[in-house]
């Protein structure tokens, strides 16, 4: 799907999404294609305010 609407870009990518938290396989086969870091902040940033629940945020570690 090629838009400039990223609104509709999530609904279609992601239906559903406003809904109660969804399982883990639920983003499995979803994705959404961008070139540029500053596109995916913003949309991810979106798409977390569209889902139910509270945030928590995971630290990760590149060493163990």
């Amino acid at each position: 799907m090629i838009t400039r609407d990223s609104d509709a870009l999530i609904d279609s990518i992601f239906p559903g999404i406003h809904g109660p938290t969804p399982p883990p396989n639920y983003f499995l086969e979803r994705s959404i294609l961008a070139a540029r870091n500053g596109n995916v902040d913003g949309l991810n940033d979106n798409i977390l305010n569209r889902m139910s629940g509270e945030r928590r945020t995971f630290i990760s570690a590149d060493k163990i």
